[in-house]
């Protein structure tokens, strides 16, 4: 064999390596082992029951276990940063949520990770609503109309479901909108807000409607109007925000599924697909429904396009409001 021969296989051979441990490699076979999707919040939250049902139906599109690890702490920091600093091989991926994704990097100085350099986008999941509710007590607002009335007149408070989170963000851009003021009341989660508000201990808040409805079923809460573009289907005489003279108002919850920066395009592809059809199938979409949550399906492009106008929308907001998270 000639030196010539020699020096071209060698520089084959070394170019096949660099391919193999570049990041833009994607193994053939993938998934040939368990897809790690980590959930940046507890058990039993709206995140971690989205992914566990997502989880069942990709392993049967994929043909391999994915399976769903809670890594919380720091309002979805610790999850999030993980998945971000893991390796882009398709294996780590997290839930992404509007918190997490789109409003914590602003307000918590201890999320080190950006959304834009960090993160692939992989595949939209869902997206629910919220619902501002009020007492059903003698004396309490009828309609979003009376409610803000009642606030340009005298001091009143509402309630969130923790500093920064988006049942405390919506509501703020509401006053915001309507250029009035309330002392914000934080909770530790849904739960106690619900109790508190049909009480009238707390005049009014906004919250999820999957936590929501039961209590105004029952005739405790009143919804006063919903924050996205149309009505809930479960509260067709609820009219939203935009109806109320709000045009343009829309707050919405959405879950997203995200690799970290440089994962193959061609992994992203087999993952977005698998996701996507994982979410329409009927009965995910039937689960999901009953819990006033819709499939939000997008591609990876189309989900990087709303991301792109998502979270520079939150970051304004916030920054120019002022609220933050303590270190």
């Amino acid at each position: 064999m000639s030196f010539l021969q020699k020096h071209l296989i060698n520089i084959c051979a070394s170019f096949a390596a660099c391919l193999a441990m570049s990041p833009a490699y994607a193994d053939p076979t993938f998934p040939n082992r368990p897809i790690n999707l980590v959930v940046a919040f507890g058990p039993g939250t709206g995140s971690d029951t989205i992914a566990r049902i997502l989880s069942e139906k990709m392993r049967e599109i994929l043909g391999s276990p994915v399976t769903v690890e809670n890594r919380l702490g720091g309002g979805g920091v610790i999850g999030t940063e993980y998945v971000a600093r893991a390796k882009p091989d398709g294996y780590t991926l997290t839930m992404g949520t509007t918190s997490s994704l789109g409003t914590t990097p602003v307000l918590n100085p201890n999320a080190k990770y950006d959304v834009k350099k960090d993160f692939a986008f992989i595949s939209g999941l869902a997206k629910s609503d919220y619902v501002i509710i009020t007492s059903t007590r003698p004396g309490s607002p009828q309609t979003l109309g009376e409610l803000l009335a009642r606030l340009k007149k005298e001091p009143s408070s509402f309630a969130s479901a923790g500093v920064g989170t988006i049942t405390h963000l919506a509501t703020e851009m509401l006053l915001h909108k309507a250029s009035l003021s309330a002392t914000h009341i934080p909770y530790k989660g849904s739960g106690q807000v619900i109790i508190d508000v049909a009480a009238g201990q707390v005049l009014f808040a906004t919250d999820s409607p999957s936590a929501a409805l039961p209590l105004i079923q029952s005739g405790k809460l009143r919804a006063l109007a919903v924050t996205g573009p149309t009505r809930l289907s479960a509260l067709p005489d609820v009219p939203t925000v935009a109806e109320s003279g709000f045009p343009g108002f829309q707050v919405l919850a959405w879950w997203c599924l995200a690799a970290p920066a440089g994962t193959p395009e061609a992994v992203i592809k087999k993952l977005s697909d698998a996701a996507q059809k994982a979410v329409a199938s009927p009965d995910i979409t039937e689960r999901l429904r009953k819990m006033e949550i819709e499939p939000m399906l997008m591609n990876a492009a189309e989900l990087t396009a709303f991301i792109d106008k998502d979270i520079p929308a939150w970051t304004n907001f916030i920054r120019s409001s002022g609220i933050k998270i303590a270190p």
